[in-house]
C-alpha cells in the first residue's frame, strides 16, 4: 500500500476543510477516489467542531480522530477511531456531568451515481443487506460527497452508557447524590419542626428532588409500621 506524502496529506485536509465550511463538518469529495482502482486509499486526521450535530447533545470539545477511506469494488469502506467529550446528565442525581466518549466506525458507503457518466446506480447492482443499501446515511451523493455526520452521530449515542452517572467508571456513592440527600435531610428538618411559635415558610423544593423526598418519606413510614 502506497504511503501518502505529507504534501498530499495536507492537500486532502485542505479539501476536507473546504467542504466542512459548507455546513457539514464531516464531508469528503471522493470523486477522484472512485476513479481509482480497488485498494486505493485516503487518510485523514479529523479535528472538527460538532456544534449542531445533534440538538440533544452538548459537546464540550471537538471530534478528534483518524480515518481511512478505502476504494472497494462496490464503493468506499470507511474505518476510523474517534474521541470527543459530551455533557450529559447523571442518572442518579440529575446533575450535569462531563463524559469522555471513544468509538470506532467501519461502514461501507455506496455511490448513488456512476462517477464517469452520472448514471443512477440501482441498489440491486450492489451486494449487501437491503437495510444497508437503502440507508441514506451510507450513500455517496450525486456530487460524490461522502458525509460521516449521521454515522458519527449515531456512534456517539451508542458509545454513551445507558445510565450515565458521576462515577460510572469508578466505585462508591455518587457525590452529587450524597450532597442532595443531605440537602433533603435539612429541608425535612425545616418542614417538620414544631417548636416555632409562628408558621415558617416552606422552602421551595427543586422538582427534580421531589420524588426522592417522597420516596424517603415512604420508607420512613414503612419502618414505623414494622
Amino acid at each position: 500500500m502506497r504511503k501518502q506524502s505529507q504534501r498530499g496529506r495536507h492537500s486532502l485536509l485542505a479539501k476536507h476543510s473546504l467542504h466542512a465550511a459548507g455546513g457539514d463538518p464531516m464531508q469528503f469529495n471522493v470523486a477522484q477516489l472512485l476513479k481509482e482502482p480497488t485498494g486505493a486509499t485516503r487518510r485523514y486526521h479529523i479535528d472538527e467542531s460538532l456544534e449542531g450535530l445533534d440538538e440533544e447533545l452538548k459537546f464540550l470539545g471537538p471530534l478528534i480522530g483518524e480515518i481511512q477511506l478505502l476504494r472497494t469494488n462496490s464503493g468506499i469502506l470507511v474505518t476510523g477511531s474517534f474521541r470527543t467529550v459530551v455533557q450529559t446528565i447523571c442518572n442518579r442525581c440529575t446533575e450535569p456531568i462531563v463524559m469522555p466518549v471513544q468509538f470506532e466506525i467501519e461502514e461501507s458507503f455506496r455511490p448513488l451515481t456512476e462517477v464517469y457518466t452520472g448514471r443512477y446506480i440501482h441498489p440491486d447492482e450492489f451486494e449487501g443487506s437491503e437495510a444497508d443499501l437503502e440507508d441514506e446515511a451510507l450513500l455517496i451523493d450525486e456530487h460524490h460527497i461522502l458525509s460521516l455526520a449521521e454515522v458519527v452521530r449515531q456512534s456517539i449515542w451508542l458509545a454513551l452508557p445507558m445510565y450515565p452517572s458521576c462515577n460510572w467508571q469508578g466505585t462508591g456513592q455518587c457525590p452529587n447524590l450524597t450532597k442532595r440527600l443531605i440537602e433533603l435531610g435539612e429541608l425535612e428538618d425545616i418542614e417538620f419542626s414544631v417548636g416555632n411559635e409562628k408558621p415558617h415558610e416552606h422552602e421551595e423544593i427543586d422538582p427534580r428532588w421531589a420524588a426522592l423526598l417522597k420516596l424517603r418519606g415512604n420508607r420512613e413510614s414503612a419502618d414505623e409500621t414494622v
